[in-house]
């Protein structure tokens, strides 16, 4: 094992002797460190990637979660929705069209002969004359106002009377 060690130990820099080996030295050490800066900086972006990646990953399941428990809630309801739709269709697709048209017609045509009517009744009521109405009508009520005042039982007393008279005669002439 040491002698791995002692074979990958770093060797040992001698101190250049004139300034432009010193200058080369500078110079490669500067790269080394740029090289070492680099590296570190690309870590910490790595690491930062990471992150994201993971945040990206955790957020993507959420949202495949969401839409998988959607679809579990919504599949069942769309289902029963076109059902009904298919059930709505088949009874539109039995109504007769002809028949119904034809009623249709039938009920204008009776529209149309009621409303005739009505303006027939509008002419007569517009022919009326309201004067002679309301004296008939004034008419009628001192009519019921006399037969109000009428002795019901001399009335009844009267036809039983006449009753008898008749009676009488009906079995002369052979009437039962």
């Amino acid at each position: 094992m040491e002698d791995i060690q002692d074979r990958l130990a770093l060797e040992s820099v001698e101190a250049p002797e004139t300034a432009s080996e010193q200058q080369a030295s500078f110079e490669v050490i500067d790269y080394v460190r740029e090289l070492f800066l680099n590296s570190e900086e690309q870590k910490k972006l790595e690491q930062k990637k990471i992150k994201l990646m993971r945040t990206c990953v955790a957020l993507l399941s959420a949202v495949a979660f969401v839409i998988i428990v959607s679809a579990a809630v919504l599949v069942p309801t769309l289902l029963t929705t076109v059902s009904e739709a298919n059930k709505a269709l088949v009874t539109i697709q039995q109504i007769d069209v002809e028949t119904l048209t034809t009623n249709f017609d039938e009920l204008t045509v009776t529209a149309a002969d009621s409303f005739e009517s009505v303006g027939e009744a509008v002419k007569v009521l517009d022919a009326l004359d309201m004067a002679s109405l309301n004296a008939t009508i004034a008419e009628l009520k001192t009519g019921v106002a006399s037969f109000s005042k009428l002795d019901i039982e001399t009335l009844n007393e009267a036809i039983a009377n006449l009753n008898a008279t008749i009676e009488p005669l009906a079995r002369l002439f052979g009437k039962k």
